[in-house]
C-alpha cells in the first residue's frame, strides 16, 4: 500500500508531536534542558491538534490511531525519561524506574489501541509532556527536587496501567 495514501492531513501533526520527542531528546543529550523541556510541551500541542485535526475533518483511522500511539511514546515516554537520566546520571535504580516508566507507557498506549470505550482507562502517556515540562521548571529553582523524579515517574508509571475510567479533556 501506498504510504502517500495512508497519510491525512491530521497525521502530519502527529509526525510534529514525534518530531519535537526526537529533538527533545536530542537537546536533553546535548544538555540543553530548558529547550528540551519546552520541547516536551509542544508535543502535547501536536498531539491535541492531531486529534481535533483528524476529528472535524473526519480522518479518524487506524493507521493514525498507531501514528500517533508510536509518537506518544517517544514524547511522552521516551524523552521524559531521557531527559531525567540526563539531568541526573542517576544509578541502576534511577535506571530500571526509568525503563519501568517507558514500558508502562508503552502497555497503556497498546491498551489504549486495542480499546473501543470512549475516554481512557488510565491516566493518558501526554500528561507526561505537561508534568515533566513542570517538574523542570521547578527544578530550575530547586534543584533538589530532582530527587523526587523517580517517586513521580513510579507514580505516572501506575497511574498509566490503572484502571481508573478517565473522561477526555480535549
Amino acid at each position: 500500500m501506498n504510504m502517500l495514501s495512508l497519510m491525512k492531513i491530521a497525521d502530519i501533526f502527529t509526525v510534529g508531536n514525534l518530531c519535537c520527542g526526537v529533538l527533545s531528546i536530542f537537546l536533553a543529550m546535548d544538555g540543553l534542558f530548558d529547550l528540551s523541556a519546552l520541547l516536551l510541551f509542544l508535543a502535547v500541542v501536536f498531539d491535541v491538534l492531531d486529534g481535533k485535526i483528524a476529528g472535524l475533518m473526519n480522518q479518524k483511522n487506524l493507521f493514525g490511531k498507531q501514528l500517533d500511539s508510536m509518537s506518544d511514546l517517544v514524547s511522552f515516554g521516551v524523552a521524559p525519561a531521557l531527559l531525567f537520566y540526563s539531568l541526573s546520571s542517576p544509578g541502576i535504580l534511577g535506571i530500571i524506574v526509568a525503563l519501568f516508566f517507558v514500558a508502562c507507557g508503552m502497555l497503556r498506549l497498546a491498551r489504549y489501541n486495542i480499546s473501543e470505550e470512549a475516554g481512557f482507562e488510565g491516566v493518558p502517556i501526554t500528561v507526561n509532556g505537561v508534568l515533566f515540562p513542570l517538574l523542570f521548571l521547578l527544578f530550575s529553582s530547586y534543584p533538589d527536587s530532582l530527587n523526587y523524579w523517580p517517586i513521580i515517574f513510579l507514580i505516572q508509571s501506575v497511574l498509566m496501567i490503572s484502571t481508573f475510567k478517565i473522561s477526555r479533556l480535549f
